[in-house]
């Protein structure tokens, strides 16, 4: 391999027809780490697949007097048509829909290798039935009122003979595995919780006929119910025909592709999924690497878990009734109550995002997305009050930023940084220091802890060092062009079409001072920026400023190992020609040094 790998996944969506707003929340994120990882030169893998699979959409389709596999299709492909109207770039070669046979194929031979492996058995029980959906939910997909998660029926209790997984033979590899991995959000102590303690007792016992048994009544009753968990497995149990045809294969992965992405770098996706898919596909995982199909037990190294996108809600106060906006008399004194929900069409508090792209554009919705909260938090959508309007400026200054400096270019005078005067040159090293401090904390925000909010006001802050620049600087000083320059480059991952066109702007200003804006190619083709290497060293002194009452008087270089030391930068100013012309016939009343800056201040009387 020519370069290292990047695998970020974004959890798979049910194929509806129609994307919402938590899709595009989730697969912004995705795609702009993706982005970010190829800047920085990895090959990175991103693919889409289809959650396609299960009775649900079946009786979607029956509602609708359509064929299942023709609506299900048709939806992937409307859905796909969103996706790429949002300009996401998913690896399409490597898409996944779980109701083709050649996905489901791979199901059946996993189940056969649980089954040979005595961890796919049948038993008798009693279990959720959702009776609109006709189909079997665990207990996660059960509310706290007894309803189903997606049909929103109540939930009956049903006996059935059914298939279950014996996921509790790994137990305690998978708890054992959680210390291992980065923290999750608060998912690995749910599913440490999940999992319980790994520690009990074994019984080893045979059950022989015609033999007399003299036990006390208590130890009857422990023979008695051993005697039942016994019969239940001797008892004759009815073949389950999965009406699937059954597909021959050859083995799932080629080993050395999956050994060569596993693990996930990134997994994406809602924290409602804790203790049900994740749990299981580290089960999965944990038994694929016992067979020899892939060498890493955890399929995932880190998880981004994003939060919802909640719209205003109305209903009435007595019945709980969901209403539309404009079905509300706002004057009435049966006013309905406002909340916060989760956008769905049953509470009229939806947002269509072919809608709102067509409004603001596909780039305005996704830095709001990134900027209006971390990703784990809630956004509470609401355009006139939140950080739609402040993304919006902020696209505006930057193309503002380069027509200012296509603008100065076009005046005619060759750049010339010897031109520079004192203060031009202390401003430039200004936006020097900025530029790579931006890039230092733009980079870790997109490999530590995804605060892409945090990046943004980041970039907004560099911005504004800018936007403020003289215009000798802007015309005369390289700095200004390379920090202008990284501030799009690290702008391209999330608005990676606005980018493009200020990238195409930039390259072609006349005289470029940086070779960065002669390289060429398209802004998401282009390394991501590197922080200078002098900006990294140490330097053996820092300059220390020295106020008097809070009034400035000057600098002292002090060497840097003694820098936060109050008594011996007290003894160096003191000695210093600073520190003589103020300080040597004054009597100090306290010496205060700053923890955070380079700044020493003398309470004196006056």
């Amino acid at each position: 391999w020519d370069f290292p790998k990047f695998y970020v996944l974004s959890m798979f969506p049910y194929p509806s027809g129609r994307l919402h707003m938590g899709h595009v929340r989730v697969y912004t994120i995705s795609d702009a780490i993706g982005h970010f990882q190829r800047m920085r030169g990895h090959e990175v893998l991103n693919p889409m697949g289809w959650d396609a699979f299960g009775l649900p959409a079946e009786n979607a389709a029956i509602e609708r007097n359509l064929d299942p596999e023709d609506w299900t299709k048709s939806n992937i492909q409307s859905m796909r048509g969103q996706l790429d109207d949002l300009g996401l770039c998913f690896n399409w070669d490597r898409e996944v829909t779980t109701c083709l046979p050649d996905y489901y194929k791979w199901t059946q031979y996993l189940f056969i290798k649980l089954f040979e492996s005595g961890l796919a058995y049948q038993k008798e029980a009693v279990v959720n039935w959702d009776p609109v959906d006709q189909t079997v939910l665990a207990d996660e997909q059960v509310d706290e009122s007894g309803r189903s998660w997606r049909s929103g029926a109540l939930v009956e209790q049903k006996l059935l003979t059914q298939w279950f997984i014996k996921t509790t033979n790994y137990a305690k590899p998978l708890l054992d595995a959680l210390e291992e991995l980065p923290e999750w959000y608060g998912v690995k102590a749910m599913q440490a919780n999940w999992i319980g303690e790994c520690t009990g007792c074994y019984f080893d016992y045979r059950l022989k006929v015609n033999l007399y048994f003299l036990l006390l009544f208590s130890k009857c009753l422990v023979f008695l119910y051993l005697l039942l968990f016994t019969l239940v497995f001797l008892r004759p149990i009815p073949t389950m025909l999965q009406n699937l045809p059954f597909l021959f294969w050859s083995k799932p992965f080629r080993r050395h592709l999956a050994d060569h992405w596993l693990p996930v770098d990134v997994y994406i996706g809602g924290k409602e999924h804790a203790v049900m898919h994740l749990y299981y596909a580290r089960f999965l995982s944990h038994f694929c690497r016992d067979q020899g199909l892939v060498a890493h037990r955890e399929p995932f190294r880190k998880l981004l878990v994003q939060g919802l996108i909640k719209g205003q809600t109305f209903k009435l106060a007595d019945g709980g009734q969901y209403l539309r906006k404009e079905e509300i008399d706002f004057t009435g004194e049966s006013l309905s109550e406002l909340t916060w929900e989760k956008m769905s069409k049953s509470k009229h508090n939806g947002l269509d995002p072919q809608e709102v792209v067509q409004q603001y554009g596909v780039d305005t919705v996704r830095l709001y997305i990134l900027y209006a909260a971390p990703p784990e938090q809630d956004i509470l959508w609401n355009v006139k009050t939140d950080a739609l309007p402040g993304v919006l400026r902020w696209q505006s200054r930057l193309w503002q930023l380069v027509t200012k400096l296509r603008g100065a270019r076009e005046l005619g005078d060759v750049p010339n940084p010897s031109l520079l005067k004192k203060k031009e040159l202390a401003e430039a090293k200004k936006i020097w220091e900025n530029k790579n401090y931006a890039i230092q904390e733009v980079t870790a925000h997109f490999t530590e802890d995804f605060l892409f909010n945090a990046a943004i006001s980041r970039l907004m802050g560099l911005t504004n060092t800018l936007t403020s620049a003289q215009v000798g600087v802007l015309q005369h000083s390289v700095e200004f062009e390379e920090a202008l320059a990284a501030l799009v480059l690290m702008t391209a991952p999330m608005a990676p079409h606005l980018a493009s066109e200020l990238w195409a702007g930039l390259c072609q200003i006349k005289n470029p001072l940086s070779s960065v804006l002669l390289r060429g190619g398209e802004v998401l083709q282009q390394s991501w920026p590197i922080v200078d290497p002098q900006y990294l060293e140490v330097p053996d002194f820092v300059e220390v400023s020295v106020l008097i009452n809070n009034k400035p008087c000057g600098k002292v270089a002090v060497p840097l190992q003694v820098s936060k030391d109050v008594s011996r930068v007290q003894h160096l100013v003191l000695e210093s020609a600073v520190g003589q012309k103020h300080l040597s016939e004054r009597s100090i009343k306290r010496a205060i040094l700053s923890p955070r800056t380079a700044l020493i201040n003398f309470l004196v009387e006056e």
